[in-house]
């Protein structure tokens, strides 16, 4: 059984503090890797034990009382500690919620940070007038390719 990894930073206890990008993304990684480093933990213990054939083709002797105690114990500690990452991922993205809905998370600024924001806008409506233009034409080909079948199903 591994340590678990290093506890990240703390966003600073004030009721006006967002946490940062960097943060967020270090939150996530490092649950992440607890999430997957304890299931791992969990098959390990798991299979660890399995029972294997020697090389003469005799089972191995079942294990002991205390053997399958101290796995019961690892799988028991591994499980509670998957389910704590998975709380903690689940009140992160709680708190990710809450900060784009109100207001404190601004994805667009660093999007168009110095860029021309019309240009872009005029490149954006040409590219999906396009986009329309294209799906329209296919939606009428496939009019103008089923509409007598369509139009004898309805007659029957």
């Amino acid at each position: 059984m591994e340590p678990a990894p290093k506890q990240e930073p703390r966003v600073p206890p004030s009721s006006d503090a967002v946490p940062t990008a960097k943060f967020l993304q270090a939150r996530i990684t490092a649950l992440s890797t607890t999430l997957i480093k304890r299931l791992e933990n969990i098959f390990a213990a798991a299979l660890d034990d399995a029972p294997t054939q020697t090389a003469a083709g005799n089972p191995s002797a079942p294990p002991s009382l205390t053997e399958t105690s101290v796995q019961q114990f690892q799988l028991d500690v591994e499980s509670t500690a998957v389910i704590r990452a998975a709380e903690e991922i689940m009140m992160l993205t709680r708190t990710m919620k809450e900060i784009w809905l109100f207001g404190g998370l601004d994805t667009l600024a660093a999007d168009h940070g110095g860029k021309d924001m019309n240009g872009q806008n005029e490149a954006a409506q040409k590219k999906m007038a396009e986009d329309v233009r294209i799906v329209e034409e296919g939606f009428r080909k496939f009019l103008a390719k089923y509409e007598t079948s369509l139009d004898l199903d309805g007659e029957r």
